[in-house]
């Protein structure tokens, strides 16, 4: 047996599941995935609820057992906004898919690093509300034992590099616009460190500088290729189309000054934002050395965020903690569980 350190995010145990209250729903417009320990016991259940979940699934395209959506919804979401699966048969008759959501895991053997999703949007709520970063706290389980996945040094330098990214996001003295680009400068450099191999060499936060690289972002370009996306909702569609339209300008432009005050008040969640994804995707980079594309993830997370809540003040010249939240939320939706579209 392998000894596995398990990480948790202090808000990791908070999260419940508000079910019907839920302002949107996991079980539209995704496609569910039913594991094969789910099908097997959906075989052998008797009755019209048997017959609907063995009628109700097929084999997509990708190979995988889904089941059939009716008009985007699950065939099992009542219109109450519960399960059928859940009200008839209980929780331990979910797939792992639905059981398991909106945690996620990386498994990397003898770690494994556990999150909430920003798709949900009561996981939402409960990372975004934090006014300070996340702690983390280590559990211990035995596992199976299995190789090591990962080489040893090159995650060791990652996890240092990712505590450097987390103290500059973390600097409150210095807006976090400047901050992200901080971050885009310094995962350059720890890029050009993967290339060469240097795997041993100590790049600190305090060793760069904003003005060392200039940082150009196009606002229209990063729009346009989420445009070009699979998009699964309309709502989401609007705000990109909507964004589209102010082009390139600033937001620190003299005619957006208002919509800057209105979301810099809201720098916090942007903190959060960002966190959130140097912890859920910087690590990966350990597996195919792509460190800068994980920043550039997180950097396309934040612009485009923050395009879109100015989308929503020039309509409504106001801007509420819980329409940021939901713009956080529908984004996620759309980018966090379809690798195409990251």
């Amino acid at each position: 047996m392998l000894k596995q350190v398990n990480i948790y995010p202090e808000y990791y145990d908070d999260f419940r599941c508000i079910a019907d209250k839920c302002p949107d729903s996991c079980c539209t417009q995704w496609e569910i995935v039913v594991d094969d320990a789910a099908a097997d016991i959906y075989e052998r259940i008797d009755g019209n609820i048997g017959e609907k979940l063995r009628s109700s699934m097929t084999i997509d395209a990708d190979g995988d057992r889904i089941f059939i959506l009716e008009n985007d919804r699950c065939p099992f979401l009542e219109k109450s906004g519960l399960c059928e699966i859940h009200r008839i048969l209980g929780e331990d008759c979910l797939c792992s898919t639905c059981r398991e959501y909106p945690r996620a895991v990386q498994d990397c053997g003898d770690f494994a690093q556990h999150d909430l999703s920003l798709s949900c949007p009561e996981a939402a709520r409960i990372i975004l509300s934090l006014d300070k970063e996340p702690s983390m706290t280590e559990r211990i389980i035995c596992v199976c034992d299995e190789d090591i996945c990962y080489d040893y040094e090159f995650m060791e330098f990652m996890k240092f590099s990712r505590r450097q990214l987390l103290d500059i996001i973390w600097d409150k003295s210095a807006s976090i616009d400047k901050l992200v680009e901080k971050c885009v400068i310094y995962a350059f450099h720890i890029q050009e460190h993967i290339d060469n191999g240097e795997l041993d060499f100590v790049f600190f936060c305090e060793d760069i500088s904003v003005n060392i690289v200039g940082i150009d972002f196009s606002y229209k370009k990063i729009l346009k290729e989420c445009l070009e996306s699979d998009i699964l909702t309309d709502e989401f569609r609007y705000y990109l189309n909507e964004a589209m339209c102010f082009g390139d300008i600033p937001l620190d432009s003299y005619e957006f000054s208002a919509a800057k005050k209105a979301i810099d008040s809201f720098e916090n969640i942007f903190r959060q934002l960002c966190t959130h994804y140097i912890n859920r995707y910087w690590l990966r980079a350990a597996f195919d050395g792509e460190a800068l594309e994980k920043v550039l993830i997180m950097t396309r997370a934040f612009v485009i965020v923050r395009r879109l809540c100015l989308v929503y003040y020039e309509k409504n010249k106001e801007l509420s903690f819980d329409e940021v939240i939901r713009i956080v939320q529908l984004y996620s939706k759309e980018t966090e569980h379809n690798t195409d579209n990251m």
